[in-house]
């Protein structure tokens, strides 16, 4: 269920995100930003709190109510309501700007009849002008080499040139504990979860999308799909 959602997430979060292209050097700071910013935002946050991290001492002024609701004013990309449980996400990037850049979609969401969203799923995707209008990883798929559903990073970078995965395109984070029952909880049936996906060149002129979930067991990312772009 965890697997699934998160391919699902990462779907969701690149169709709902095409840009046009621009310069991949002009994206290097704002990556670096967008990155810092992303690892700022803790599941569990309420909308506010969110925004503070986003649009820093101004936050306030991004707020407002819906209902008995604290909302963002920008539109919602998407909103439901399923059995008392209120759902609604939204999507930042500079929209003024024609270059591809990152963004970054958060997806809150409330307890049973409830009215406060926390946030539940975050996710960032690094856009750039490559062949495959994302960041690609400089390190590239020996030939010869095939990648495996299961392998661990240290598998997957022992088939690779350099040392590491290199740059990773996309991450997305999962944590819905914030938002279950108390008896959800004590049960252990927390959702929780991490992906993160790579373009890796290969020795021919196709790339590699591989995705990785991260196995708490194992503690570390193991390759759970791929396919080739």
């Amino acid at each position: 269920m965890k697997t699934t959602f998160a391919k699902l997430t990462l779907a969701t979060l690149i169709a709902g995100s095409t840009l046009i292209a621009g310069t991949a050097e002009a994206a290097t700071t704002t990556e670096t930003k967008v990155t810092t910013q992303y690892n700022a935002l803790t599941p569990g946050m309420t909308i506010a709190q969110a925004a503070k991290v986003i649009y820093g001492k101004d936050y306030k002024k991004q707020l407002t109510k819906k209902g008995s609701s604290t909302v963002l004013k920008q539109k919602a990309e998407a909103t439901s309501t399923s059995q008392g449980q209120k759902m609604t996400s939204y999507s930042f990037y500079n929209k003024k700007s024609l270059l591809a850049q990152p963004v970054t979609s958060l997806i809150f969401m409330t307890k049973k009849n409830d009215s406060v969203y926390r946030l539940t799923v975050k996710g960032v995707n690094m856009f750039r002008d490559t062949t495959t209008g994302v960041r690609e990883s400089k390190m590239k798929l020996a030939k010869g080499a095939k990648i495996k559903t299961g392998m661990t990073e240290q598998q997957l970078d022992a088939i690779l040139s350099g040392k590491g995965l290199g740059e990773w395109m996309g991450h997305v984070t999962t944590d819905m504990t914030s938002v279950q029952s108390k008896q959800e909880l004590e049960l252990g049936l927390g959702i929780q979860g991490k992906s993160k996906t790579y373009v890796f060149p290969t020795a021919t002129k196709t790339n590699k999308l591989v995705m990785l979930d991260y196995n708490a067991k194992k503690k570390t990312y193991v390759v759970s799909w791929q396919e080739s772009l």
